[in-house]
C-alpha cells in the first residue's frame, strides 16, 4: 500500500445526488491506484482543519478517485461548492481498510454517508467475483443515493423499499446463499451496533468502519478515539481511528 502523502489535485467532476450531497471526482492518480475500500482522504478548506471523506470508488484507469460531500456545516458546504477545473491539497491514502480476501461471500450495510465506502467496497468485490449483497438504508426515497437495482433498500418511512431498518433488509436475505460470509458495516452508530448484533446472532463476523470526528487524520492529535476491549485493568484500550481505523471487528468495539 502506498504511503499517505498530501498531493495537490484538481476537480474534474461534480453532480449533486441530492440537494445536500455532492459527488466529486478528483485526479490523483497516486492515490487512487493504490486507494482500497475502506480508506478515507482529508481534504483542505478555509477553516482550520482538513475535511475527511470516504472513497467512494476508483476510475477504472486508476487515475480519479470519487467522494462524496454531504453538507453538515461550513467546511463541507465550502467543499461541496467546488467546482471542476479547481484544485485541492488532499492527503491520501489514510486508514485501515476492509479485508475483501479473508471470506468466501459479503453482505455489506450501509446509512447515511457509509454509502460511499460501503460502493467502493461493493465494486472490489463485484470486480473480484466474489458473492456480495448489499443492504441500503435511508430515512425516504428522496434520500437514496448510489443505489443499484440489485440492492435491498430499506426506508423509514416505507416510501421506497422494504419499510424499516437496514435489519428488516438483513432478515430478508437467504443466508444459505453466502458461504462463509462477513458483514461489512458504515453508517450512524445506533445502526452499526444493530448490524454487529444481528450478524453475531447469525453467527457472522461483522467489521464496522467508524465515523467519528477526526482532527489531524494521521494519528496525531488523538480527538478520534475509539475504545478496544482489551485485557487490562481497565478492560479496553484507546485506538485512533484515523490510524488504527476506521475499520474495526465490532466484537472488539466497547460500544
Amino acid at each position: 500500500m502506498t504511503e499517505k502523502k498530501e498531493f495537490k489535485c484538481r476537480i474534474v467532476s461534480k453532480e449533486f445526488l441530492t440537494p445536500d450531497t455532492a459527488y466529486i471526482g478528483i485526479e490523483c492518480p497516486e492515490a487512487a491506484s493504490s486507494a482500497v475500500p475502506g480508506q478515507f482522504v482529508n481534504i483542505s478548506c478555509s477553516r482550520f482543519l482538513k475535511r475527511p471523506f470516504g472513497v467512494a470508488s476508483v476510475s477504472d484507469d486508476g487515475r480519479i478517485l470519487y467522494i462524496g460531500i454531504k453538507v453538515v456545516g461550513k467546511g463541507t458546504e465550502e467543499l461541496s461548492g467546488l467546482m471542476p477545473g479547481d484544485e485541492i491539497s488532499m492527503l491520501a491514502p489514510l486508514g485501515k481498510g476492509f479485508d475483501l480476501t479473508g471470506f468466501d461471500s459479503y453482505i455489506l450495510v450501509s446509512g447515511g454517508t457509509g454509502v460511499f465506502p460501503v460502493n467502493f467496497a461493493y465494486e472490489t468485490l463485484k470486480s473480484s467475483g466474489k458473492k456480495v449483497a448489499v443492504v441500503q438504508g435511508f430515512r425516504n426515497a428522496s434520500q437514496v443515493i448510489l443505489n443499484d437495482p440489485s440492492f435491498v433498500l430499506t426506508t423509514d418511512e416505507g416510501d421506497a423499499g422494504i419499510k424499516g431498518t437496514c435489519i428488516a433488509g438483513l432478515d430478508s436475505l437467504d443466508l444459505n446463499s453466502f458461504p462463509n460470509a462477513a458483514v461489512l458495516c458504515v453508517g450512524p452508530i445506533p445502526m452499526m451496533k444493530a448490524a454487529g448484533a444481528w450478524a453475531e446472532e447469525h453467527g457472522l463476523k461483522c467489521f464496522v468502519s467508524m465515523e467519528q470526528r477526526m482532527g489531524c487524520g494521521i494519528g496525531i492529535c488523538l480527538c478520534c478515539i475509539v475504545k478496544v476491549k482489551a485485557d487490562n485493568e481497565d478492560g479496553y484500550v484507546n485506538l485512533r481511528c484515523c490510524k488504527d481505523g476506521p475499520v474495526f471487528d465490532y466484537a472488539e468495539v466497547v460500544w
